[in-house]
């Protein structure tokens, strides 16, 4: 009888204290992450007022910045993550992350903020893709692989609304001689540092080290889930019959091949186009909301009381999303597909609103949708490519997308300066149809298959 693999191990593990303290490790991270992606929002027009520039410049610095430097991270950490295991890239990028959050309030110029800006995505590029998609979907099993994603973000999704009620309280005051924004800065930079040595408690992935060869590690790792399986769980069903193949150390050209080999291509070309694209549609509105509702003269003030109210829908987006992901009734390719298409169209009810009752209730429906969006597409993501190669083609297909948010978050607010909300917004949708087409007509349905079948 052949020896069952560490992956058919896994298969028949249940949801154990050991998951839900992984979830809660790696969860914490992505808080770090989505707080600074949502406080760049607020802190542009702070930013503008503290170096006397455009509301444009000030965004390009602020949040565009950070997402070119994503961009590039996403790729170095990933190959790090093939390379030498998941667990060595996680804990440098958020010292990467930290360093460049506490310098960021006292950068002498906006040219300084930005280069800062894009340290800090060198750090922020691989923290959802690397530390939630791909270790969640390499420890748990298919039938519970969605629903464990959906939770860890609903916990990391708590951070927008923090962010924005500190937004609230700081943004109007000096503190220490220090801006309110300043502050926001410097709570995330403290925030991750404290978290750094609590990344040393995560485990390596025991796919990665069964498909390196590294099986006396996996076996370790393995043997501790089980243990506490049996103990809180009672006896295991026996393993699933999961085959595993062995990953050599692959050039770079041969990994970009069997991106392009006839058995991945279409999903490969289907990722590439809405990685690029999601990314105009999601955070045209995350961040550039609070630049939208001062464009549509609210008061700062009152744009950072709205907002606190629309990014409360993020968090109840994520519990709603626990539900649905793993609904085989309705795939994660089409809770990415419609999802996106209805997205674009609250967009231009957002744009086109005038009163504050319009903004806040547009606003919050396209927070309903968000989360269920990105949490599915997040799990799509990571689930459509084998272990050997799936932190390098995942880390490519999702740089792109950090590739999109720079462009599309340097150009969408000169159509906001120049046309208006509507026409931004207008944009945003086109790039949502086309989400929806690229996605319904190339994606292949994924919800409760087995990692190794769905990648193969």
């Amino acid at each position: 009888m052949d020896q069952p693999t560490i992956a058919g191990r896994l298969e028949r593990i249940p949801w154990t204290s050991f998951h839900t303290r992984l979830i809660i490790l790696l969860a914490i991270g992505e808080f770090f992450e989505l707080y600074d992606l949502f406080v760049g929002g607020f802190v542009t027009v702070p930013v503008q007022n503290y170096y006397g520039i455009s509301l444009t410049a000030s965004v390009y610095y602020v949040v565009a910045s950070l997402f070119l430097g994503a961009f590039v991270g996403a790729v170095v950490f990933t190959l790090i993550g093939d390379l030498w295991g998941r667990r060595t890239a996680l804990l440098f990028n958020l010292a990467l992350m930290s360093a460049a959050y506490l310098a960021t309030p006292f950068a002498p110029s906006p040219e300084v903020l930005g280069l800062l800006r894009f340290v800090a995505g060198l750090g922020v590029g691989p923290e959802a893709l690397l530390v939630l998609d791909i270790m969640i979907s390499e420890f748990f099993p298919a039938k519970i692989r969605g629903r464990a994603l959906a939770t860890a973000y609903t916990i990391s999704w708590t951070a927008p609304l923090a962010s924005a009620l500190l937004a609230y309280l700081l943004i109007p005051r000096q503190i220490l001689g220090l801006y309110g924004w300043q502050w926001l800065f410097i709570i995330g930079g403290l925030g991750v540092l404290l978290l750094l040595p609590f990344r040393l408690l995560i485990p390596e992935s025991p796919r990665w080290l069964e498909v390196k060869g590294r099986t006396a590690e996996a076996e370790r790792i393995v043997a501790e889930m089980e243990e506490i399986a049996v103990r809180e769980k009672g006896q295991l069903p026996p393993p699933a019959p999961v085959p595993v193949v062995k990953a050599e150390r692959i050039p770079l050209g041969r990994l970009f091949g069997e991106l392009f080999s006839e058995e991945y291509m279409r999903r490969t070309v289907m990722l590439w186009i809405f990685e690029f694209l999601q990314t105009g549609v999601y955070y045209g509105f995350a961040s550039l909301a609070p630049s939208v509702l001062y464009s549509k003269g609210f008061t700062l003030v009152r744009t950072l009381e709205y907002s606190v109210l629309i990014y409360t829908s993020y968090l109840l987006s994520s519990l709603i999303s626990i539900f649905l992901i793993d609904n085989v009734k309705f795939d994660r390719k089409w809770q990415v597909a419609l999802i996106a298409l209805l997205m674009g169209i609250d967009g231009l009810a957002f744009g086109y609103s005038t009163t504050q009752a319009q903004v806040v209730a547009t606003g919050f429906i396209f927070g309903l949708l968000a989360n269920v969006f990105s949490n599915a597409f997040h799990q799509y993501g990571a689930e459509l490519y084998p272990t050997r190669i799936r932190a390098f083609a995942d880390g490519v297909q999702y740089s792109l997308s950090r590739l999109g948010n720079y462009i599309w978050l340097s150009l969408l607010p000169l159509v906001l300066a120049s046309y208006g909300a509507f026409a931004m917004y207008a944009v945003v949708f086109a790039m949502a149809v086309a989400v929806f087409l690229d996605v319904g007509i190339l994606g292949p349905r994924a919800s409760q298959i087995e990692l190794e079948k769905l990648s193969r």
